[in-house]
């Protein structure tokens, strides 16, 4: 008996034949087989030897017009169906070869089947639709009511198509068909599209109005609906572009009012569709002049002794250029007469009572020198007594090592003559330092330079101080933004809102093209298949930059939970839903994923941004948001969480005063963070006024666990400073400090130079500074103390001869460095020390180069109490 077998589930055949013995032959197998595919037949001999040969249509292994059998009975067939499209594969005995057993098999086409299109209705004009079904090939293609469309495979699965309809056909249904070509063609059954009304081409400006200020700027957004094609052409006052008379608008919309005021002087901007140029959206812009400059001195009246200080500070409101010019009785900068007043409006009285004793003072804007402000000052004749220098010098030095690079011999006595606010008062009013116009012709060793003459000369050394405890917090680094334009504007925004708004700042940092670069949210965008949203920048954003790992309370301690473990302020989960918030943001240029380019920042390009809702902790963000307004509600939940004041507080504190406040410091300063008294959050000013006005602050008798270690530009840059010295702008000293752990601008991490975790090796206290001050460290800094005293060069002007006079004397030189450098608190013992070293040194300038370098080395100096 011979059987052959298909494994399938289809219809069976039955044949019966007989054998020489009388035995009974069945045949089983399916009834079709498509073309082109294979079937495997098996045959069975209940006989010795048991093998067969294989045959189609009674040619052994058959042929390509009626399939193929190989001798183990896998049977393939042809790829077109054959004239009578019923085959016999037969297996015979090759023992009796008059035995065998045969199978009918018809040759069929395959199906095809559409299962779905989407979407399922269109309008009127182009329109791409995706079908889903299967046994689709390479050729396929989709029919529109039977007309073939241009159709994209995507795989056996699935097709895509474009077309257009016409208005006409709005209201009607068409069948939509796939005419599989592969194999010899077959057409699927239909499913049925809806054509519906055309959607009209619609331009919206948002603002509609606005009203703006001669030769200033205005950015206008064009919004286009009802087509594909979103371009727009901007106008004003029907001139493509604008001009000079009604002001212009550039190909993104930024609009720049003329610098007089146009007759009349509302102007039309237009935006008007490409792809309909009789549809256009307009804003109607009002320009106007700018209003006076009003200046304002405070304080009006003031009362002062002879040769002391008094501070006046000018507002100047309505109007970009906030710079006056001072006066003394009309005199500009005053005289030894009627006394002196700076730039700053520091003004000095003469050493004597002038007559009349009361002067004027005068600020008069730059920008309109008719626009000005007068206050009075009354001089008087000193009483005898005061406060002995001594704990003069300590208290107003301990303060400008926390709200300075250290002090220098005229801002001691600046802060002796005035007071810490006063002082701060001035540093307040003062403008900012300029910090690299030219940032696309200069070298990065160039950057570098000014940054270090920076720190250790410009006037605004609050703001540098601030700036650079910021830019610990938000880190940007030369090791990946390696050029100058990928880090001018992030310094500049560091610097600018050092006294303003921490909310200013993050919307600032975010937008950055230069943090879009370093921390890779420029062209994050909504997943898509095989993708996900980056979440460098949602991480960093809230583990570094505002809210910390751990719930905190407001003292700056950790929340725990009832076993005692601390509680995470967020999960993984929240990171990519933070990370999915902040998508569709592209460095500026004309495309949705533009290369890098820093010449302002991110753009969003909502085709990439993820739309869906967001979960955050304690906070949904709805769907259907816009890039800026996701991006806008996630700043503001940082902004507003219960961890962000004391997280910024216990940041600002340890960069400022002391690496290890106590958690009522902590807990004052996060205080003012949430409510600066005037029901202001994020007053970065208030926040630093009550940092360095803070009793711990203040408190020149610290505990043992107060100040913090200097690090090794602040080091550099206080001895010099001490010495009356300064960093050039043109150094070339980024090596030196390279050496040390502390390449200028150029943290090695997101961390930072070091953790703000790290503690003191053997010690349960914060010590962040201690990461980079190894043996090796150490040996490098005195080197060079060393050559900034005995070989200075161009980088390091400095002047010691005053100590080189009194030399001569040991007891006075190391009074003078005590004074210089330590402000009077040098222990005994220590002066001992130096007095054995001064006095083994031969001449006056071996002497004096002693004192001051063992002194700067000490702990006493390199600590910050």
């Amino acid at each position: 008996m011979i059987l052959i077998h298909r494994f399938v589930a289809f219809a069976v055949l039955a044949l019966s034949l007989c054998t020489a013995r009388g035995q009974t032959i069945t045949v089983y197998s399916s009834g079709t087989v498509e073309r082109g595919t294979s079937r495997q037949l098996t045959g069975y001999v209940p006989l010795s030897p048991n093998t067969v040969t294989w045959s189609v249509n009674g040619i052994v292994g058959g042929d390509a017009t009626f399939g193929t059998v190989s001798q183990t009975g896998l049977y393939n067939a042809p790829a077109d169906i054959p004239v009578n499209n019923v085959v016999a594969v037969r297996a015979t005995s090759t023992a009796y070869p008059a035995k065998f057993g045969e199978a009918a098999i018809t040759i069929t086409q395959p199906q095809v089947w559409l299962w779905s299109v989407a979407p399922t209705k269109v309008p009127a004009g182009s329109f791409t639709i995706t079908v889903n079904g299967s046994n689709f090939h390479a050729g396929s293609v989709i029919q529109f009511g039977g007309v073939a469309l241009p159709t994209t495979f995507i795989s056996a699965t699935g097709l895509r198509a474009t077309g257009v309809v016409t208005a006409a056909q709005a209201g009607t249904s068409v069948n939509i068909t796939i005419f599989n070509t592969g194999l010899g063609g077959m057409t699927s059954t239909a499913v049925k599209l809806a054509i519906t009304a055309p959607v009209p081409v619609k331009v919206t400006l948002s603002p509609a109005t606005a009203s703006v200020t001669t030769a200033t700027t205005r950015q206008f957004a064009a919004s286009v609906t009802g087509s594909s094609n979103t371009t727009v052409t901007w106008s004003v006052n029907g001139m493509a572009g604008g001009d000079a008379t009604v002001g212009a608008v550039t190909v993104t919309g930024l609009y720049t009012a003329p610098a007089t005021v146009p007759a009349p002087a509302p102007v039309t901007v237009r935006a008007t569709s490409v792809a309909d140029p009789a549809i256009s959206g307009q804003a109607v812009v009002t320009v106007q002049l700018p209003p006076p400059p009003v200046v304002a001195v405070t304080p009006m009246t003031a009362s002062i002794q002879a040769a002391k200080a008094q501070q006046f500070l000018a507002s100047v409101t309505g109007t970009a250029n906030t710079a006056v010019t001072w006066s003394v009785n009309a005199i500009t900068g005053g005289n030894t007469s009627v006394g002196t007043i700076s730039a700053t409006g520091l003004y000095t009285a003469p050493a004597s009572v002038p007559n009349p004793a009361s002067v004027t003072i005068r600020a008069k804007s730059v920008a309109n020198p008719a626009a000005g402000a007068a206050a009075t000052l009354t001089i008087t004749q000193p009483p005898g007594g005061g406060v002995s220098q001594g704990t003069e010098n300590l208290s107003a030095g301990r303060f400008l090592e926390q709200a300075a690079f250290g002090p220098t011999p005229v801002e001691l006595d600046r802060v002796k003559t005035l007071g810490v606010n006063a002082w701060l008062d001035g540093q307040f009013a003062l403008p900012e330092s300029a910090i690299a116009t030219t940032s696309g012709n200069m070298g990065l060793a160039t950057l570098q330079a000014e940054y270090l003459n920076r720190l250790a000369q410009a006037p605004d050394q609050l703001r540098q101080r601030v700036a650079a405890a910021l830019g610990q917090i938000i880190v940007i680094s030369i090791n990946k933004n390696s050029y100058p334009d990928e880090m001018v504007p992030y310094l500049r925004i560091l610097s600018r809102n050092a006294f303003g708004n921490y909310r200013t700042l993050l919307d600032e940092i975010s937008h950055s093209s230069q943090m879009g670069k370093y921390l890779d949210l420029a062209n994050s965008n909504k997943p898509t298949a095989g993708s996900a949203a980056n979440e460098n920048y949602a991480r960093e954003l809230m583990q570094l930059f505002t809210i910390g790992l751990y719930t905190l309370k407001p003292d700056g301690t950790r929340q725990l939970d009832a076993l005692g473990n601390p509680i995470r302020a967020y999960d993984q989960a929240t990171v990519q839903q933070v990370a999915l918030a902040l998508t569709g943001w592209t460095f500026p240029g004309p495309g949705n994923n533009n290369w890098e380019n820093f010449s302002g920042p991110l753009e969003a390009r909502e085709v990439n941004h993820d739309t869906r809702a967001k979960t955050l902790v304690g906070l949904t963000l709805p769907g259907g948001q816009t890039a800026e307004a996701d991006m806008a509600a996630t700043l503001n939940w940082l902004f507003n969480h219960q961890n962000i004041a004391p997280f910024v507080a216990t940041r600002l504190i340890r960069a400022l005063v002391t690496s290890n406040p106590t958690p009522a410091f902590v807990a004052r300063i996060a205080a003012v963070f949430a409510d600066n008294g005037a029901g202001v959050r994020g007053d970065l000013r208030a926040v630093v006024r009550a940092i360095l006005t803070d009793p711990e602050a203040r408190n020149d008798v610290p505990a043992p666990a107060a100040g913090r270690l200097k690090d090794p530009v602040y080091h550099a840059a206080a001895f010099v400073r001490a010495l009356g010295g300064s960093i050039s702008a043109t150094n070339q000293q980024a090596w030196t400090f390279n050496r040390m752990s502390q390449t200028p601008l150029a943290p090695a991490s997101v961390f930072g130079f070091y953790s703000p975790l790290f503690r003191i090796p053997r010690s349960s206290l914060n010590g962040p500074e201690f990461q980079i001050y190894g043996p090796t460290e150490s040996v490098l800094r005195g080197n060079l103390f060393w050559q900034i005293l005995t070989n200075p060069g161009a980088d390091f002007p400095v002047d010691i001869a005053p100590f080189v006079n009194l030399a001569g004397n040991t007891v006075a030189l190391i009074d003078a460095v005590d004074q210089t450098l330590l402000y009077g608190r040098m222990p005994a013992a220590m002066r001992q020390s130096l007095a054995n070293a001064i006095n083994a040194q031969s001449d006056p300038l071996g002497k004096a180069q002693t004192a001051i370098y063992l002194a700067a080395l000490s702990g006493y100096y390199a600590v910050q109490y």
